[in-house]
């Protein structure tokens, strides 16, 4: 199951509308339906915003799918912070390696994103030479 995937479910159980999600974490109306169709991943800033504004979900869980979907309730105020810390310290440290393969494909889908633009621009520089010199030609 995809990250995305695993956000709708959240949403779902949550009784979130997409377009609430999206307007509460300052999104363009449709981006949910855009990473859905594949066209796109959730980025570290939108996982800050989500970690922000949805405190009862596991980032763990979202990437990786290990863990519970919801963090426990604290029992008191101020002990919000160190549970969550523990619950996600502990689920992290299961499952880091995953993380970690999940982060690294990413980044080669963004390498290889990127070794394609310059492939396009090489191509369009090498065009734009070829147009030069022809110009020159018929220019003398």
């Amino acid at each position: 199951m995809r990250l995305i995937e695993r956000l709708q479910e959240y949403l779902s159980y949550s009784n979130i509308s997409a377009y609430s999600f999206e307007h509460n974490l300052g999104l363009s109306n449709g981006y949910l339906g855009k990473q859905i169709r594949g066209k796109g991943t959730v980025g570290s800033e939108i996982l800050e915003r989500i970690k922000e504004n949805y405190t009862d979900l596991s980032l763990v869980w979202l990437v990786t799918g290990k863990g519970t979907m919801l963090l426990s309730p604290p029992k008191q105020k101020q002990d919000i912070y160190t549970s969550e810390l523990n619950e996600e310290q502990h689920v992290y440290f299961t499952s880091k390696d995953e993380v970690i393969a999940l982060l690294n494909k990413q980044i080669a889908k963004l390498e290889a994103t990127i070794a394609d633009k310059d492939k396009i621009i090489a191509l369009l520089e090498s065009q734009a030479r070829q147009l030069g010199q022809s110009a020159y030609k018929r220019s003398r």
